[in-house]
């Protein structure tokens, strides 16, 4: 049975999941809430109160597609009528703003789980199907550039990476340094430099940036039987090894979002995911910087 799904926010990104939950087996949107944004061609129905979106819409779970200085209070009031709730990204100004979710989660016994879609997208999935077969791994490295970018590079781009090479290195940090410089804007960083040390000694090397005029997010593993290099956005995996290049096969049509919400539905029907990045995750990696 599909599970009733409510969309808080209706921008671009809100739009984004809307298209990936209508074509869902597992949810069904059951409204849509934004004060201001309405779309005529989106089919579910339409709130911009929300005590009618909660009373009318009814719904199972919630997604949360806000932009950062709306989230908390869009929470705080979700939690209270609503148990499963996706956080679309983990983008939070400090760490005492996690911890408030946190804690809002814990009063109400609410199952909540951070966006970080970087965990789905199926170059990553297949790289760590490969890894597992490997008796050793010695290093990543990530380069993510996403040119004329506005907002705070750490949190757009920085958090989630750093979630990635957590998730693909099976560990946790224990030495870790950065360095960002303004190229373009001299308000906010434009170019991150970021170098971590694992518990389980892998190296990991990440460069975010704004600048530029090409989309790029590359991943490199440097492991015993070979050299695994990575397209994001291309959907591209392959080996190099003492034998040659072996290409590996991604399955492009399980793109990040829809990944996403399966594991989500396994959420709010047992209570549990590994696959998921969760509030303690993301309180981690803030507390870092």
């Amino acid at each position: 049975m599909k599970l009733k799904i409510g969309i808080v926010g209706y921008n671009l990104v809100g739009k984004r999941h809307y298209m990936e939950l209508r074509r869902s087996d597992k949810f069904e949107v059951c409204g849509v809430f934004d004060r201001e944004n309405r779309d005529d061609a989106c089919r579910a129905p339409f709130f911009d109160d929300f005590k009618e979106f909660i009373e009318n819409a009814q719904p199972q779970a919630v997604v949360l597609c806000l932009p950062q200085h709306e989230m908390i209070e869009a929470f705080c009031q979700c939690v209270k009528y609503c148990q499963n709730i996706l956080i679309s990204r983990p983008i939070f100004k400090s760490v005492s703003e996690l911890k408030e979710i946190k804690y809002a989660a814990g009063v109400n016994k609410a199952r909540v789980c951070t966006g970080v879609d970087e965990r789905f997208n199926p170059t990553v999935f297949s790289l760590k199907k490969a890894l597992l077969r490997e008796e050793e791994i010695y290093s990543i490295s990530i380069a993510h550039f996403k040119p004329l970018c506005e907002g705070n590079i750490i949190n757009e781009l920085s958090l989630c990476d750093i979630d990635l090479a957590k998730n693909l290195a099976g560990s946790e940090i224990c030495d870790f340094f950065y360095t960002q410089t303004n190229k373009t804007n001299k308000r906010l960083s434009d170019n991150v430099g970021i170098s971590l040390k694992m518990k389980n000694q892998i190296l990991v090397n990440i460069t975010d940036s704004f600048c530029g005029s090409l989309e790029r997010f590359k991943i490199e593993v440097n492991a015993k039987d070979g050299v695994y290099f990575g397209d994001l956005i291309d959907y591209k995996l392959h080996r190099v090894s003492e034998n040659g290049q072996m290409n590996l096969k991604t399955d492009s049509l399980n793109n990040e979002i829809k990944a996403q919400y399966e594991a989500f539905y396994d959420l709010c029907q047992s209570g549990e995911s590994s696959e998921l990045s969760n509030i303690d995750d993301a309180i981690k990696i803030k507390e870092l910087f």
